[in-house]
């Protein structure tokens, strides 16, 4: 919900207070310690549904290199401690797993409401029989089954009928093939649900969505979609802009007052900030002059760039809704991963969200760059991946897309705790989603 969505209703007080506490947390804080050195990174890849939500992921601790792989046991346990039970309670978790895990019954922590046990049919190396007995376990244990390849054969038809989702992968077919396999399985199997993995681009998303497919996974989500060289960025949009500029270079306040009046439903969000429970206030905050005191620049400043995210409306919420919860991720992890002071992890926050701006307003980040006043640090990452803060948003991307090793090969480079980046990945998520989690952004 943005800024302009005030003129239209009246929040729950619930909900006000929570966006608020959001908006105005707490600036950077010093890298969590990790609780052991423990090697093992949990990654996670973005499940998108038909509405362009964020709906869930699919997590998994990859191995390579010179990292052994995982126990099933270990694995589990580091699922368990990553809290994918807790977040399956709301939302898809979608849990690749072996057949002799089932049959050892070591995947019973990890069952919640919303866990999906993925299966691979290929890698199972096992008869059909066996696995189609691991899956009518799971099944008759109530939990939700997914399996990945799988054909039209007569052979499939026992597995398919114990399946919840069957996941297809987009690259392994040719277009004409892909689009009879879905026909195919939607008829023979209308409760069977279609997730489509390794989409790189929104028109395959389109695409696959027209033959029915529901779930969505790649690195389309975070791409830009049509970009147009001559597009405008909204007027409430360029009014925030504005705002963050004169809060970027210390202006004056009564500059800043005067911009903020432009929009009522800004003045209405900043002063909701302000009275937030967490800024203690006895008395009630009734001016921006006075809001603006409570909040200080720093606060107000990353509480203006999250709602820019929220500014949209129409077909294209949930999706902005969805790069929010990617860049709140992307930004956390950024600023608590380093040993840099106190500004740098403040301006490596700002990177982590203003990197998705450009696929969020579908302008090129060149134009948006030009509109905003940034450190020469913030601008040559946002606009050539470059200078001090590059490698930084290089090996976040790279972890973001399973790109394990090369990630951990930079975070050597910088000097930081590589045992210690799955801790602070999952201290990452978790922020971004009680976050998102207090407004209802995330259900």
């Amino acid at each position: 919900m943005g800024f302009l969505s005030f003129l239209r209703r009246k929040p729950k007080p619930e909900k006000v207070a929570a966006e608020a506490a959001i908006a105005v947390a707490p600036a950077a804080v010093a890298p969590p310690a990790p609780a052991a050195r423990n090697p093992a990174i949990v990654v996670r890849a973005e499940i998108v549904d038909e509405r362009h939500r964020l709906c869930g992921y699919r997590f998994s601790v990859p191995f390579g290199g010179d990292r052994a792989p995982v126990a099933a046991a270990e694995l589990v346990d580091t699922l368990v401690a990553a809290r994918l039970p807790e977040f399956a309670q709301r939302r898809m978790a979608l849990v690749p797993i072996g057949a002799e895990v089932v049959a050892a019954g070591l995947y019973l922590p990890l069952a919640a409401p919303h866990t999906v046990f993925l299966l691979n049919r290929k890698a199972a190396g096992i008869p059909d029989e066996q696995l189609a007995a691991a899956m009518a376990a799971l099944r008759q244990a109530g939990c939700k089954v997914a399996l990945r390849g799988v054909s039209l054969d007569a052979a499939d038809a026992p597995l398919l009928a114990l399946c919840d989702v069957a996941m297809l992968y987009l690259n392994e077919h040719t277009l004409a093939e892909f689009q009879t396999l879905t026909r195919q399985l939607r008829l023979r199997y209308p409760a069977l649900k279609l997730a489509v993995e390794g989409i790189e681009s929104w028109d395959e998303q389109r695409m696959c969505l027209s033959w029915g497919c529901a779930y969505f996974m790649g690195h389309f989500l975070t791409t830009s979609d049509k970009v147009d060289p001559d597009a405008k960025v909204d007027q409430s949009r360029m009014t925030s802009i504005e705002l963050l500029n004169l809060l970027r270079t210390d202006a004056e306040l009564p500059a800043m007052i005067d911009v903020a009046k432009r929009d009522p439903g800004m003045t209405f969000q900043v002063l909701n900030w302000a009275n937030a429970p967490s800024n203690g206030q006895s008395t009630k905050v009734t001016s921006l002059q006075q809001a603006f005191m409570v909040l200080g620049r720093n606060q107000l400043y990353r509480g203006l760039t999250v709602s820019m995210f929220r500014l949209g409306g129409g077909a294209s919420r949930e999706r902005d809704e969805s790069l929010l919860e990617v860049a709140l991720t992307r930004a956390r992890f950024l600023e608590t991963c380093s040993n840099l002071s106190q500004t740098k992890r403040d301006e490596l926050f700002l990177v982590g969200m203003l990197s998705l701006f450009d696929v969020l307003l579908g302008v090129p980040m060149g134009s948006l760059v030009g509109k905003m006043h940034l450190s020469d640090d913030i601008r040559d990452v946002l606009l050539g991946s470059e200078g001090v803060y590059g490698p930084y948003l290089m090996m976040v991307m790279l972890l973001e897309r399973d790109k394990v090793e090369r990630a951990i090969q930079i975070a050597d480079r910088l000097g930081l705790d590589v045992d210690g980046l799955g801790a602070i990945g999952q201290a990452a998520f978790k922020w971004a989603q009680e976050s998102l989690q207090h407004t209802g952004a995330a259900d």
